[in-house]
């Protein structure tokens, strides 16, 4: 198998192999949020507008470009995952990373369909995904706040729920409403008091600079 050697930050053409790479892994998520996992890397190279080569000096094949794409995707949602809530409430915290993540689909469709199809594509990419959910729920467990804490029942559904707003985000089919509504069904199932909900769902919703047209 041919191996490629890192880039050396210290080298003159870093900079350029780094813009090149760059240049690949945003072609393909913008082909794969189009096809999937039928994305090709003659797709890719054609929406790069590199050659087959240049592809070939920075992936070994297709399943290592996945490989990255997938850390992509991870590193993005921990970027959303690490926000800081004023007395890290874990209920208000749960809340506003979930209505994080749906604000990034919301500004960019494309992440959000990579979302759904690498996440339906992957093991790994699922439980990556979940990583960070589960940490919140047991957080809350911990904290009282949460009647439950990260059981595979609930992981499932909370996961789901969120997932599902994504996808309406992503055709067109979401609002404010819903996606306060959502948060709200997921906090009333996680334990937390019916008369506090609402304001959770809303300010969560806000904090998370969520908007919709």
């Amino acid at each position: 198998m041919m191996v490629i050697s890192p880039i050396d930050p210290s080298s003159r053409g870093h900079k350029k192999r780094e813009k090149t790479r760059n240049q690949l892994i945003s072609a393909a998520l913008r082909v794969f949020g189009e096809k999937g996992e039928a994305l090709t890397v003659s797709d890719v190279v054609a929406e790069a507008g590199v050659s087959n080569g240049t592809f070939y000096n920075y992936f070994v094949d297709r399943d290592q470009l996945f490989d990255v794409l997938a850390e992509h995707l991870v590193s993005v949602l921990a970027v959303q995952a690490a926000v800081e809530i004023e007395g890290e409430d874990a209920a208000l915290r749960f809340a506003t990373v979930s209505a994080r993540v749906i604000a990034r689909a919301a500004e960019d469709p494309t992440w959000g369909t990579i979302v759904l199809r690498l996440g339906a594509l992957r093991a790994d990419v699922r439980d990556q995904v979940t990583r960070y959910m589960r940490e919140d729920l047991e957080q809350g467990y911990a904290q009282g706040r949460f009647e439950v804490g990260a059981d595979a029942v609930i992981v499932d559904l909370v996961a789901a729920t969120l997932l599902i707003a994504i996808r309406r985000i992503v055709e067109g089919r979401g609002s404010l409403e819903y996606i306060v509504g959502a948060l709200s069904r997921v906090l009333r199932a996680l334990g937390v008091p019916k008369d506090e909900i609402r304001g959770i769902a809303e300010q969560a919703v806000a904090d998370g600079g969520l908007v919709l047209d």
